[in-house]
């Protein structure tokens, strides 16, 4: 009996036994997308709406939508644009930082975790190791959306005095999260400036693939809505293939009709980050080439260099400000003919970034663009100051190497250009005549030459504004001038227009995009705030006739589009040097000098006679050293 019991027992407790197995967890989904949304500065209003357009489709069975989202306390005002206190998928406005499930319709709060600095890599790492724990998938992406500013770092926290995660604490969060669950199938940077190839560099250990920007990204940025559709449409897409519809769903927006006008400077590019060090080895290759021939060739070799850098397609550049940022492919086959050497290593960097970059849109300004930039500033002083050496990529190739090289032989140029007086074939401009004016100059080390106009007072002289030109094979600067100038104009007033960034579209198509100083008043607020107006100009009638784009705001260093609203005013902001040469930035405070947004939410640029008086016309002259020399003689329109 005993034996029988102990036997019915076991039979009992086998059959039993699959009910007490601990449950499984769930099946992992195909993707889980992990965006970190810095909202807590002058994007948070943009960066609602690309919640918005996620929620549009939202989380499937498949598809994990994951988001830590940061806030910012100061709401709308008329003082300010960007930021706004209301609320989004069904949530409240709030100013923490909350960890959402972006669902269809609706945002679902995990956790609220209060006020938290984006831009410490400690609150990454928390947001990415909760986010695997919960939310287990076959296949991972990581979409930074803020500020970018290439290298230097991603993000910008309001709250925390900009702080940013820089390319020092990057590859500590990522190697961590590596190590967890393998390689990220995408990274992706919903940013400015972030298709460089030291970001690349930093991340490519960490991830397989990465989408990112040469260029600034316009203020609306990525289009969520058909690329969730399409990822929820077809979830076994791997990053490849995710990140060529990012990029499809980018073109398709900025080029359809209603956006047309803002697409001339748009980039965006998918990068096979598993070619990225045959990249790094082919630079360091033409770096090392470069510097035999600089080494052996001097001066004028050096000049060829920076022929090379002045002549490749450049981003993040807004008057005298710039990203220092160059299209690599550009300079690799502008320094081709320094020698047979310089040939062969240009020729794979070329090949070696056409194998990264698998795929890309770029828009007519840009019609050169290859993909990624890369760092080459001006000066060794600039070099010096940014950080650039405190980055881990900066021993891991050679063109640190090649830019001090070339810093060193620049630093010793103290020297000025020559620059020979300025000849004008009439000193009196009647109604009706076209001026000639004319300068000779030493052509082989003209970095950048333009034609000023300035309008001369009892103290001061005013800069109208300043046109790119250059020598001709005499190294002769020849411009003419009428007696009119540029303006914008809101329709029914004009200003004449100081314009200070002159960048051709297309080679010889006559249109070209110009760059405008100027400052806005929002509508109801008091406050002047300078801003960068950009517009179209079209050269092929023989009237200028040209279209507003863009416009830009730079705070702190980091560039926001701006949308211009009905009643907000606008006024041109130029450079006035007194007597003893000082400069300053002045505009008009007279109410009949302003221009008015009005429905249309539209500027317009032309060309108008300038008012009689005296003036000066001559050329500013800048060689690759950053010596200036400016030549100027006066002139009278009656």
């Amino acid at each position: 009996m005993k034996t029988r019991s102990v036997t019915f027992f076991a039979v009992l407790l086998l059959a039993v036994l699959p009910t007490l197995v601990p449950a499984q967890g769930p099946e992992p989904a195909e993707w889980t997308l992990m965006f970190y949304m810095d909202c807590d500065n002058n994007l948070e209003a943009p960066q609602l709406e690309d919640l918005e357009e996620m929620m549009a489709v939202g989380s499937t069975a498949k598809v994990n939508l994951i988001a830590l989202v940061d806030r910012n306390p100061k709401g709308e005002s008329p003082e300010e644009r960007g930021y706004t206190n209301r609320g989004v998928g069904g949530l409240k406005n709030w100013t923490t930082a909350k960890y959402l499930v972006i669902e269809k319709g609706k945002l679902r709060e995990m956790a609220d975790w209060g006020e938290v600095n984006m831009g410490d890599p400690a609150n990454l790492k928390k947001f990415l190791d909760s986010t695997i724990a919960q939310f287990p998938a076959k296949r991972y992406g990581l979409i930074f959306g803020d500020h970018g500013a290439g290298w230097p770092g991603i993000l910008s926290d309001e709250s925390a005095d900009g702080d940013s995660i820089d390319m020092t604490e990057m590859p500590v969060v990522l190697k961590d999260l590596s190590a967890k669950i393998g390689k990220l199938d995408l990274i992706g940077f919903d940013a400015c400036l972030m298709g460089n190839f030291e970001v690349a560099r930093t991340v490519a250990p960490f991830a397989k693939t990465m989408v990112a920007s040469e260029e600034l990204e316009p203020g609306n940025g990525w289009n969520y809505t058909p690329l969730m559709t399409k990822l929820a449409q077809n979830p076994e897409m791997d990053g490849f293939a995710l990140g060529k519809t990012i990029v499809d769903t980018y073109r398709d927006y900025y080029f359809a009709p209603a956006e047309r006008d803002h697409n001339g400077y748009i980039t965006l590019s998918v990068i096979d980050l598993s070619k990225i060090d045959a990249l790094a080895n082919a630079i360091s290759s033409l770096a090392v080439a470069n510097q035999g021939v600089v080494q052996s060739g001097g001066r004028p070799a050096v000049i060829k260099v920076a022929q090379a850098r002045a002549r490749a397609d450049e981003f993040g550049k807004s008057g005298e400000d710039s990203a220092n940022n160059f299209d690599i492919v550009n300079f690799a086959e502008n320094v081709r003919g320094q020698s047979p050497e310089t040939a062969k290593a240009a020729d794979a960097v070329i090949a070696a970034v056409k194998a990264a970059v698998v795929y890309k849109v770029m828009g007519p300004t840009h019609a050169r663009a290859n993909g990624l930039s890369i760092y080459f500033p001006p000066k060794k002083d600039i070099l010096l100051g940014s950080g650039y050496d405190k980055n881990p990529f900066f021993n891991s190739f050679r063109w640190p190497q090649l830019l001090g090289q070339v810093f060193g032989l620049l630093s010793a140029d103290s020297q000025p250009p020559k620059v020979e007086d300025v000849a004008t074939t009439n000193n009196n401009i009647g109604k009706d005549d076209v001026v000639q004016v004319t300068a000779k100059v030493d052509a082989d080390d003209v970095d950048e030459a333009t034609f000023v106009l300035a309008r001369n007072e009892k103290d001061r002289s005013i800069i109208i504004g300043a046109v790119p030109t250059s020598p001709d094979e005499k190294g002769i600067l020849h411009e003419t001038w009428d007696g009119s100038w540029f303006t914008i104009g809101d329709g029914k007033n004009s200003q004449i227009c100081p314009i200070t960034g002159f960048e051709e579209l297309e080679e010889s198509k006559d249109e070209y995009v110009v760059e405008v100083p100027a400052q806005i008043r929002y509508h109801g607020g008091k406050a002047w705030r300078d801003i960068t107006l950009y517009f179209l100009l079209d050269f092929k009638d023989e009237d200028a006739q040209g279209k507003f784009v863009s416009a830009y705001e730079f705070v702190k260093g980091n560039p926001r589009e701006i949308d211009l609203e009905v009643g907000d005013d606008i006024r041109p902001v130029y450079v006035a040097v007194d007597d003893n040469g000082n400069m300053s930035e002045i505009a008009s405070a007279d109410p009949a000098d302003l221009l008015h947004i009005g429905e249309d939410n539209d500027l317009l640029i032309g060309n108008e006679d300038v008012p009689a008086g005296e003036y000066s016309v001559g050329f500013l002259v800048t060689d690759y050293a950053g010596n200036t020399t400016d030549k100027f003689v006066d002139v009278t329109l009656q």
